[in-house]
């Protein structure tokens, strides 16, 4: 039995928008493919080639972001969008020195005070999820509530019930989380929910 070959790093490149990304493997165009997939493009639109200097993250299966960034590649800052990359080159007002730069497993910041107000925007949307979902179990204690979603990232917050008669069940939702909920019923519910609001509120 022939031993499998260690995986090594492949820069996958998708030239017209300037995006990348590292992917470990041991076969060259099985990393392509992979490296396709996670940037949304077709096999044929990337390119794909060796990246030695990135083998030594093999195990841990991705390259820090700080490494990225000393090795040339640029992210937006994830709360202000600016650009972040290394500095050489660049004008004193667009520096980012990357001491000063924070980074997570897949993010980066401008600085400590970027990443405090990203931090600080998902408490916020988190904390009105809480609230959401607090709102609609009081405001119809009737329902059988059973899944809720609106953690960040999600955009939209949702919960879904079910009601006596229901086969399928329904939904409230708050887009964009403005504080407006709507409430929904499956198609096939509709008659089982004006039967069921006509007892609820002229109950026999």
């Amino acid at each position: 039995m022939s031993k499998q070959k260690n995986k090594v790093a492949y820069q996958v490149n998708e030239p017209s928008e300037g995006h990348s990304c590292v992917v470990f493997h041991n076969h060259g165009l099985a990393a392509r493919r992979e490296g396709a997939e996670e940037l949304g493009e077709d096999f044929e639109c990337v390119e794909c080639f060796r990246a030695p200097h990135f083998d030594q993250f093999a195990e841990q299966g991705y390259v820090p972001v700080i490494e990225l960034l000393k090795s040339g590649w640029w992210f937006e800052c994830s709360h202000c969008g600016n650009r972040i990359c290394d500095d050489d080159g660049r004008d004193e007002d667009e520096a980012t020195p990357l001491d000063e730069v924070i980074t997570t497993k897949s993010q980066a910041y401008c600085n400590q005070s970027c990443k405090d107000a990203k931090d600080n925007e998902i408490k916020q949307h988190n904390d009105k999820f809480e609230q959401f979902k607090s709102d609609v179990v009081n405001a119809r204690p009737d329902l059988n509530f059973y899944e809720f979603t609106g953690e960040w990232p999600q955009l939209t917050f949702i919960a879904k019930f079910k009601f006596n008669g229901a086969q399928y069940g329904g939904s409230v939702r708050d887009y964009r989380a403005k504080g407006e909920l709507e409430w929904l019923v499956a198609n096939g519910d509709k008659d089982a929910w004006d039967i069921y609001e006509l007892n609820r509120i002229q109950p026999a």
